[in-house]
C-alpha cells in the first residue's frame, strides 16, 4: 500500500490524503494552512506529559524492545568485523526504533516487527540515517560553534528516520530537506522539552546525593539512588523516544488523532 508523502497515511486509492488533503501524486494540500495553525498550541511540557502517558500503558514492552534494540547493536558492532557493516545495521535498528516509539504513541501494537521494518529497504534506510549522521558530523567539525551547529542540526534531521521507514521512495537527501521543512519553529520546542526530561532527572539524583549526606540513615538513601539511578537509564531513553514521535505526530496531526501504525 502506498503512503501520503506528507504525512505518512496508508492510502488506497484517494486522489487526496483523508488525512492531511495533500494529492497522492504530489503538489500543494488544500488543508495546508489548516494544517499549519493547528500545532501552534503545541508545548514542551505538552510532548513530555504525551509522552508519559504512552510509557504508562506499555511501559514493559516498549523498554523490552529498547533492550532487544540495544543488544542487537551490540551484537552488530561485536561480530560484524567491520564498520562498514556494524554501522549500518545499527543505524537501521535505531530508525526502527523509532518506528516503535511512533507506533507505540499512535496507540498501535508495540512489538518487535516495527523494529526490522527498515531491513526490508536495508541499504535506503541505511543511506538516509548514514548521510543525516554524515551532515551532523560535518556541521560539528566547523571550528568554535560547531558543536551549537551539530545540535541544531540533529534537531532539524530529527524526523527523517519516520520518513525514511514510511516512505518507500522517498529518497536520503529528501527526507532531509522534509525533515527540515517539517521541524522550522519546533526544535526549540524538542529541544527544551529534552532538557526539561534530562533536568527532571538531574534533580532527582541531587535529592537523593543531598540525602545520602544524613548521618545513620544516609545508605539506605544511597542504595535508593543507585536503583533510582538504574531506573533512570531505563526509563529515559523510552522518553525521549516517545517525546520526537509526539512533536512528529502532532505537529501535523490536528488533534493528535495517528495516522496508522507502522506495520510494513
Amino acid at each position: 500500500m502506498p503512503f501520503c508523502m506528507n504525512c505518512g497515511k496508508e492510502l488506497a486509492e484517494e486522489k487526496f490524503c483523508p488525512n492531511c488533503g495533500m494529492p497522492v501524486g504530489g503538489g500543494k494540500p488544500f488543508r495546508a494552512q489548516k494544517m499549519k495553525q493547528a500545532p501552534q498550541g503545541i508545548r514542551a511540557r505538552d510532548l513530555i506529559q504525551k509522552a508519559l502517558e504512552v510509557l504508562k500503558q506499555k511501559p514493559i514492552r516498549l523498554w523490552g524492545i529498547s533492550l532487544l534494540c540495544q543488544l542487537l547493536t551490540g551484537l552488530a558492532a561485536a561480530f560484524g568485523v567491520l564498520p562498514i557493516i556494524s554501522i549500518p545495521i545499527a543505524l537501521v535498528l535505531n530508525a526502527g526504533m523509532a518506528a516503535v516509539y511512533l507506533n507505540g504513541y499512535r496507540g498501535g501494537e508495540v512489538n518487535s516487527d516495527a523494529l526490522f521494518a527498515g531491513f526490508k529497504r536495508f541499504f535506503k534506510v541505511a543511506g538516509g540515517m548514514g548521510w543525516m549522521a554524515l551532515w551532523i558530523l560535518i556541521w560539528g567539525l566547523i571550528p568554535i560553534a560547531g558543536i551549537v551547529f551539530a545540535v541544531i542540526k540533529a534537531y532539524s534531521y530529527r524526523f527523517v528516520p519516520y520518513l525514511m521507514i514510511q516512505d518507500p521512495d522517498i529518497s536520503a537527501t529528501e527526507a532531509l530537506r522534509l525533515s527540515m521543512k517539517r521541524t522550522e519553529g519546533f526544535k526549540g520546542r524538542m529541544f527544551l522539552a529534552d532538557l526539561l526530561v534530562m533536568l527532571a532527572a538531574a534533580v532527582v539524583m541531587l535529592v537523593f546525593g543531598a540525602l545520602s549526606l544524613i548521618p545513620y540513615v544516609g545508605r539506605v538513601f544511597m542504595v535508593l539512588g543507585s536503583l533510582a539511578s538504574f531506573a533512570l537509564s531505563l526509563v529515559l531513553p523510552l522518553v525521549r523516544g516517545l517525546v520526537s514521535a509526539a512533536c512528529y505526530e502532532e505537529i501535523f496531526i490536528k488533534e493528535g488523532k495517528g495516522v496508522g501504525a507502522v506495520n510494513e
